[in-house]
């Protein structure tokens, strides 16, 4: 990814960044790296996050599948001491697919530009944010427990206040240079340049609604094996994923601590409704009739954890779409500004945490290449990340609407069913016109899932991806149409004569 060219570099007054201030607002994995990004090139960095400090294993904790594209981070910023992700990080190895028998699905963990990691989420940002704290004390600081109530983009001032505070209680202002929005899907900064910043729109196409899901974490150690060789695995090492027809999903893996933790998604189709979450003795019974090898003490345990009164709703993956990803002096990153759900590769977990990490380091490389002039960086950044954030969506589009995968979607408007239909004839004829091809010339094409999986190598873009895809595609439909147009008119000059 080479840093992106800005009109005028060179004519533009020169911003020293040590005199400026970046505001993040979210402290998970995206905001902390995106803290060492700026307080690498010497910004002071304010980080406010409405929750509690991370903690491994804590309330928010989800697995995260992170493939090479977003680990290259780790290398840019040196984080070699990290145990979770990069040089001393496990790769994952593989996925034992065991719903219905016992299948292991290989990752390649030989080559660093196609290495996965599978974390806890909330690990993975308490280690960035112990990191960011030691290695640049007084430059960065979180402000945890303390959440966003309104900006004032023309001014620059951020107004912030204890969380759960009533209105207009302990509320601080606080000036900044450079807004960066790391919020996630609920994003409170998008949600202020959506109501101040003309012709800025927000759109979630199509909802997941049948993978909805709980996190589970720090299951109990199973009393006897599962599977073969289980008790040797290493933490991060394999994802163990149980999934049939009628019955709930489960996906665990053993985080750093070597305890099991994941997600149960409802089965399909139909879900669960809330009887059926609050009812842990219904979850168990169904999660031991569907996997009759799960380990009792996790079955129990899984009851147990989603029926709690203390337990979250279950989440709904949401396909989410900004026209743009900035405001005036304003940013959104991750999540906040394209929301995706686990739907496609890698091993079935989404582009999601990739995706996030892409978006920082393609702001980074623009704030390299502007000289960190803040007044062009936000137009410049989205326009730079537009291409590869459309291409992304639309293969999650695609992958989320195929009929095949007997997903339960909801549309935001008959308009996007629509578009999926035709989005799908599109992904038929990329399938087909690839297997003929790869069958007749293996060594030279590739068969659309083929080319899909290229997204596990971080060399490889989502453009990219996707001008592969088209290039099965176009010819065809371009000859479809060519043939109707010479029949209408082969048609009207019989008429003619």
């Amino acid at each position: 990814m080479e840093a992106p060219d800005v009109d005028d570099e060179i004519e533009a007054p020169r911003w020293d960044p040590t005199k400026l201030t970046a505001v993040i607002v979210g402290a998970g994995p995206t905001g902390a790296l995106a803290a060492h990004y700026f307080a690498m090139r010497g910004y002071t960095v304010q980080v406010y996050d409405k929750g509690p400090r991370p903690q491994p294993g804590d309330a928010s904790s989800v697995p995260l599948v992170l493939t090479s594209r977003g680990a290259i981070a780790y290398e840019e910023l040196s984080l070699d001491s990290q145990h979770r992700v990069g040089p001393r990080g496990t790769p994952l190895r593989g996925v034992w697919r065991l719903g219905q028998g016992r299948e292991l699905q290989e990752v390649d963990t030989t080559s660093g530009y196609r290495r996965t990691f599978v974390v806890d989420r909330s690990g993975m940002a308490s280690d960035l944010i112990a990191e960011a704290e030691k290695r640049y004390p007084g430059k960065v600081t979180f402000h945890f427990g303390t959440e966003l109530v309104r900006a004032e983009l023309k001014n620059r001032n951020a107004v912030v206040k204890p969380a759960g505070a009533a209105a207009g209680e302990g509320e601080v202002e606080v000036s900044y240079d450079l807004l960066v929005g790391a919020d996630g899907v609920g994003s409170t900064v998008r949600d202020i340049l959506k109501a101040k910043v003309k012709d800025f729109r927000v759109t979630s196409p199509v909802a997941d609604e049948g993978a909805a899901f709980k996190p589970l974490r720090r299951l109990p150690p199973p009393s006897k094996e599962f599977l073969l060789g289980f008790f040797t695995h290493r933490p991060q090492e394999y994802l163990y994923e149980w999934s049939k027809p009628g019955a709930p999903t489960l996906r665990l893996f053993l985080d750093q601590g070597g305890t099991a933790c994941g997600t149960l998604a409802a089965p399909l189709p139909g879900g669960w409704g809330a009887a059926e979450w609050g009812d842990g003795a219904r979850v168990a019974a169904a999660l031991a009739a569907a996997y009759p090898g799960l380990p009792e003490e996790w079955v129990t345990a899984i009851g147990e954890q989603v029926s709690s009164p203390s337990s979250a709703p279950p989440r709904v993956p949401t396909l989410l779409q900004c026209n743009q990803f900035h405001g005036p002096r304003a940013v959104l990153v991750g999540d906040a500004a394209h929301g995706v759900t686990a739907a496609g590769t890698p091993v079935g977990a989404g582009q999601g945490p990739s995706a996030a990490v892409e978006s920082v380091r393609t702001l980074a490389l623009v704030l390299r290449g502007a000289q960190d002039d803040l007044d062009k960086v936000p137009e410049v950044y989205s326009n730079v990340r537009s291409d590869a954030v459309m291409a992304m969506q639309t293969l999650e589009f695609m992958e989320v609407t195929n009929p095949d995968a007997g997903r339960q979607v909801k549309f935001a408007s008959p308009w996007y069913s629509i578009a999926a239909f035709f989005v799908q004839c599109f992904r038929a004829l990329s399938h087909f016109v690839g297997a003929i091809l790869s069958f007749i010339a293996p060594g030279r094409f590739l068969s659309a899932p083929q080319v899909v999986s290229r997204l596990e190598d971080r060399r490889i873009g989502y453009s990219e991806v996707m001008k592969m895809l088209q290039g099965y595609a176009t010819p065809v439909v371009v000859l479809v149409l060519g043939c109707i147009v010479f029949a209408l008119f082969k048609g009207y000059s019989r008429v003619l004569a």
